[in-house]
């Protein structure tokens, strides 16, 4: 995807800007959530969220 593109998405959750980590974007916000990559597509869909365990 274009750095563009990428710059200007959001988690649907909450409003925060998403980073991509392998096969997933993740929100910067705490909780952090999940949106998988399918086919180069991202799901950005709230009920498709997975919370991520914090470490």
């Amino acid at each position: 995807m274009s750095d563009w593109f990428e710059e200007a998405l959001r988690c649907p959750k909450t409003g925060t800007p998403l980073k991509r980590e392998g096969d997933y974007y993740i929100s910067t916000s705490a909780p952090a959530w999940k949106y998988r990559i399918e086919n180069g597509v991202p799901i950005l869909l709230p009920t498709e969220a997975e919370e991520v365990a914090a470490n």
